[in-house]
């Protein structure tokens, strides 16, 4: 029976549709759903994912597939089902749902090339920016890539230009597949030939005619194996060179082998230690173990109380999936988690642990993808991206933290990664365990209605008591302290308190910035963001006003805006004020500020909490990053600044997070 010669192909476009392509007869029999192919699509080329082969077509004519780009296909069925889901709960395409599940560092990049038809340039009618276009053309051989003439070409009117220009038939137009911008590392071993060695006459003539060449080859042979060639070239001064020249000579053989961009991460005396469970852990884990070794789908709540041993329940699942020769996902809602999460798995288990979120660089997200894709994995690790690791025999997903906001997906596809793990654990009868100390009342809800088993952790793993929580009225502070007050006298006192006994505090304030408001005292007027209609913040850290929901940068305003009144005033409390303030009140602690402003860098989110848990920062500050799911025995003081903020918010889920 002859292949089928048609494919069904989603494209990553807003298109509620499938697309029929031709298979041309070099791909008969090689194409199979879950493969990404290069297609042309309108004046474009696009990269398409193939749904189905099909024997059979209504259209009369059709367009050919160009190019196949995987041997294996990067979408397994399972996914594709997960997928279809998504698109049709969550108003997208196929393709964009597709799209939205492998890295980004693997995208095809096109981009159009254009080229001077100088035969059919003749005397006419051409505006200046038209004359520079092809002066810039004629200049660079006739031909270059739009990307490359925004950069030679300054004008307004460019594409504009260049469109009258193909079609007065003066230029022609062409799309080209660009390079994948993340590509495979090497590295190169050398190795002796299995050619009977040199004779030591011959090595004393290498040793005085080439002298690095004979150290190379003295050092193969003493060690009998493959040696790393970056390390032999720095021991012995040689080169890359070197070693050719030693290959055509057949003195060593050259190898290149993938390797692997693996992020690093710090792991924390403890992570492997193994507690016992106590009853009401033990009763939870009996009950998910039950369903896991039945191997049926099933969904739980793990509602418990802070510091109820949730961890430790997910950490003998794990374990016990393990042993049943499946595979497991755990989802974190921070960034800032992944790497205490990471070092506790990696601790506790001798397993291959994949980490899968948007802190690293596309390169370590491509290697990890291809890890698991490989089957190198049996763990993955991370933000909501991590839900669509290619795992196979997938047995478990947790969700730790639950009700976070940060497991939904703000771009298209606009999924909720707690949702997706459910529908994922269903299509492979898998089990998933939501944990949270305040779930979300969806989630709260399901259990009511029977489509989930809340099972509760009411009492502490330890021995320890629930902390005391006190609530200070700040408009009591005001009436007794002058001036602008920042912290309150108890949680001034409560923090040098601390830092006599050489104990740690946490503040969380979930408002980045200096002063939240710039405002002139004479008119009322505040510096607003041009785009959005919201106050700018006062950022003193680069002496700029940034606006938090566009990311635009502006010039910190020295008169008012409307009437010309100098001096401003900044009102509200950020973080880095909060910062700059404790510098001052304990100029001998060593202060550290988490937020999006200090963790823009790579791994910077690891580094401050590794540094945290060594015990070399006193007093750390900063947003909801900071206040979930972290475990420092050190931290005796936590204080919460304007804790009721969040109420005042325009989101009906206002009340619900500001009680999460």
């Amino acid at each position: 029976m002859s292949p089928p010669p048609f494919a069904h192909v989603a494209l990553p476009l807003p298109l509620d549709q499938l697309f029929t392509y031709k298979i041309p007869e070099t791909l008969l029999g090689k194409l199979c759903p879950g493969m990404r192919v290069i297609v042309p699509f309108q004046r474009q080329i696009q990269t398409g994912y193939i749904v189905s082969l099909e024997t059979e077509t209504d259209f009369d004519k059709t367009r050919s597939i160009q190019a196949l780009l995987d041997e294996k296909p990067v979408i397994q069925p399972d996914m594709m089902n997960v997928c279809e889901w998504i698109a049709q709960y969550y108003c997208c395409s196929l393709g964009e749902a597709l799209h939205g599940t492998i890295p980004s560092g693997i995208a095809v990049r096109t981009s159009k090339k254009f080229t001077l038809l100088t035969n059919n340039i003749t005397a006419g009618r051409f505006t200046d920016s038209q004359r520079a276009l092809i002066a810039t053309l004629h200049t660079h051989k006739g031909t270059l890539t739009d990307t490359q003439l925004k950069k030679h070409v300054d004008s307004p009117t460019l594409k504009k230009d260049l469109l009258s220009l193909v079609k007065r038939n003066l230029l022609s137009e062409e799309t080209i597949v660009l390079e994948e911008r993340i590509t495979v590392q090497h590295e190169t071993w050398l190795s002796l030939p299995d050619s009977p060695p040199l004779s030591k006459a011959k090595i004393v003539t290498l040793q005085r005619r080439a002298p690095k060449q004979a150290a190379l080859y003295l050092d193969l042979l003493r060690n009998s194996g493959e040696l790393l060639a970056q390390t032999l070239y720095m021991q012995h001064g040689a080169s890359s060179g070197t070693a050719k020249t030693m290959e055509e000579k057949g003195l060593l053989e050259r190898t290149k082998k993938e390797i692997y961009r693996s992020p690093v991460i710090n792991l924390l005396p403890g992570d492997a230690e193994k507690f016992d469970l106590n009853p009401e852990q033990q009763s939870a884990f009996d009950t998910i173990a039950d369903t896991l070794q039945r191997e049926e789908y099933a969904t739980f709540l793990l509602q418990g109380i802070t510091g109820s041993g949730k961890t430790e329940v997910y950490l003998h699942v794990i374990e016990l999936t393990l042993a049943l020769d499946k595979t497991a996902i755990m989802l974190v809602p921070e960034i800032s988690l992944t790497p205490q999460t990471v070092g506790r798995l990696m601790a506790r288990f001798d397993k291959k642990i994949a980490v899968l979120h948007s802190g690293l660089s596309q390169g370590e997200r491509f290697d990890e993808w291809r890890r698991v894709q490989r089957g190198e994995v049996q763990i993955v690790v991370g933000a909501r991206s991590a839900i669509f690791a290619p795992l196979k025999n997938l047995g478990l997903i947790v969700v730790d933290e639950e009700h976070d906001t940060s497991y939904k997906q703000s771009d298209t596809p606009r999924y909720h990664a707690r949702d997706v793990a459910i529908v994922r654990a269903q299509q492979n009868q898998a089990v998933c365990i939501l944990g949270s100390a305040t779930p979300s009342i969806e989630s709260y809800q399901n259990t009511e209605r029977g489509k989930s088993t809340r099972l509760q952790l009411n009492e502490r793993a330890t021995s320890g008591e629930l902390p005391e929580v006190e609530i200070i009225d700040m408009r009591e502070e005001s009436k007794e302290q002058a001036g602008e007050v920042v912290l309150s006298r108890v949680l001034e006192t409560a923090i040098t308190q601390r830092l006599a006994q050489n104990e740690q505090v946490i503040l969380l304030l979930n408002r980045r910035g200096h002063s939240p408001f710039v405002l002139c005292p004479q008119c009322g007027w505040s510096a607003e963001c041009l785009h959005c209609n919201v106050t700018l913040t006062y950022h003193a850290k680069g002496n700029h006003m940034a606006c938090h929901y566009c990311n635009a940068q502006h010039p910190v305003p020295l008169v008012c805006g409307e009437c010309h009144f100098n001096p401003l005033i900044y009102l509200g409390t950020g973080t880095q004020k909060i910062e700059d303030y404790l510098q001052t009140a304990y100029p001998e602690a060593r202060i550290a500020r988490m937020d999006r402003d200090t963790t823009q860098g790579k791994d910077s989110h690891a580094k401050i909490l590794h540094q945290f848990a060594n015990r070399q920062i006193d007093i750390l500050v900063g947003t909801q990053m900071i206040a979930k799911g972290h475990d420092y025995p050190s931290v005796t003081l936590v204080g919460v600044i304007n804790a009721d903020t969040g109420l005042t918010l325009p989101d009906f889920r206002a009340a619900e997070t500001g009680f999460q």
